[in-house]
């Protein structure tokens, strides 16, 4: 069986400051973080964030790809563009045809449609963007580095099962 890793945001320790936001997009953008918050702050449109920082009971924390182990995009994709490589769920997101099933599937929200930027691509066109834990090499996670209070971290299911045994 696979261990599917994925990002874990501890709710007592994030102060929703949306930097992982900002990191995401910096980093699927080509910017450095400086530039893509300057950016955000004269309004100017910036590449959708693979994450988006929720808050549920007085608790933020950003909310995106659990990596599901049955992964129901997956299975929903019509063209295969959906695939469990390298420890994680990976989006071929040039061969997306924004039918948004991966969307309508998904049990966490966690993908985002966006008008697809591809200069080839038909201009009502939408394409479904997920966490792609930035490329899936563990240290390279932009959200997990801009953290101020360390509550993001990259873990597997078994982690994440002691995790929550921890809370009980």
């Amino acid at each position: 069986m696979r261990n599917n890793r994925f990002i874990y945001a501890d709710p007592n320790k994030c102060i929703g400051c949306i930097n992982c936001e900002l990191a995401c997009s910096a980093s699927h953008m080509g910017l450095d973080i400086d530039t893509v918050y300057e950016m955000a702050l004269n309004g100017e449109i910036i590449a959708p964030s693979r994450n988006k920082v929720i808050k549920v009971d007085g608790k933020t924390a950003p909310m995106q790809c659990m990596q599901c182990l049955d992964a129901p995009c997956l299975e929903a994709c019509p063209v295969d563009i959906i695939k469990f490589e390298d420890g994680y769920v990976k989006y071929y997101e040039d061969d997306c045809i924004g039918c948004q099933s991966c969307d309508m599937v998904c049990p966490y929200g966690a993908v985002v449609m966006a008008v697809n930027t591809k200069p080839d691509a038909p201009i009502s066109q939408m394409v479904a963007l997920t966490c792609d834990l930035c490329g899936g090499e563990n240290g390279k996670q932009a959200c997990i580095n801009i953290c101020p209070t360390d509550a993001i971290r990259l873990i597997d299911y078994e982690q994440f099962k002691q995790i929550q045994t921890m809370k009980s």
